[in-house]
């Protein structure tokens, strides 16, 4: 399962938002699928795919940050989703 970060950082008069480039994500996937000897198991490092945008208000960070989630594969969401409520409610 991948790995999806989304970092905020508070400045001083606002916000730093870094969030997945999913469009980055499946361009480094599909050149490992061309490449020779890749097979589907094998993971591809995709933490360096990232967008780092800036926001004044919360309300643009949330934003930011609904629009992110809305990109990431629905499947790996709801995969992550029950891991974390497995764990969280052991």
């Amino acid at each position: 399962m991948e790995n999806f970060i989304i970092r905020i950082e508070m400045l001083e008069n606002g916000y730093t938002v870094e969030v997945p480039d999913v469009e980055a994500i499946n361009k480094k996937e599909a050149a490992a699928a061309k490449e020779k000897g890749h097979t589907s198991s094998d993971r591809v490092y995709t933490g360096d795919c990232t967008e780092k945008k800036v926001a004044k208000t919360t309300g643009e960070v949330l934003s930011i940050v609904k629009n992110a989630l809305a990109n990431l594969p629905e499947s790996e969401y709801a995969d992550a989703f029950d891991e974390a409520s497995a764990k969280e409610t052991k």
